[in-house]
């Protein structure tokens, strides 16, 4: 997958959620009152790559030398809470990559929202990215 598309093959569904959540936790949990169990597996899997995309080798000579595991985490979740337009540009930019920043708590009230509904952990992700999604016929990356 080429570094500076991902962001591309996201669903725009995906970076409208993003956008209108507007970082803020708890405007989010509304918005994921309203999606299914697939739809929150989905968008969970999808914000995990978009942060985990951010934490490979490529990116690592830009992260603050001090930073911690978990803080390279949180530093990866609060760059894809910022949208595609900030991702994008730390995409071609790694040099850009703020030295911390805090996680914003999205990827953590999808956890709580699917756990308390369903009463279960999102399931594991074993599946395997698929960049032509649209043209196989898929919904998702995923399915």
């Amino acid at each position: 997958m080429s570094q500076n598309n991902i962001a591309d093959i996201v669903p725009e569904e995906f970076w409208t959620i993003i956008e209108e959540a507007g970082q803020s936790p708890k405007q989010f949990r509304e918005m994921l009152k309203k999606m299914d169990r697939e739809q929150i597996i989905y968008f969970y899997w999808t914000y995990e790559e978009l942060a985990n995309h951010l934490r490979n080798e490529r990116y690592s000579p830009y992260v603050h030398p001090d930073l911690s595991e978990d803080g390279l985490a949180e530093l990866a979740n609060w760059v894809v809470a910022q949208g595609k337009t900030y991702y994008r540009k730390i995409l071609d930019h790694p040099d850009l990559i703020p030295p911390k920043k805090n996680d914003a708590g999205l990827l953590s009230e999808a956890i709580e929202e699917f756990e308390e509904r369903y009463n279960d952990d999102v399931p594991f992700n074993t599946h395997e990215w698929d960049n032509e999604w649209k043209q196989h016929g898929k919904r998702s990356p995923w399915a």
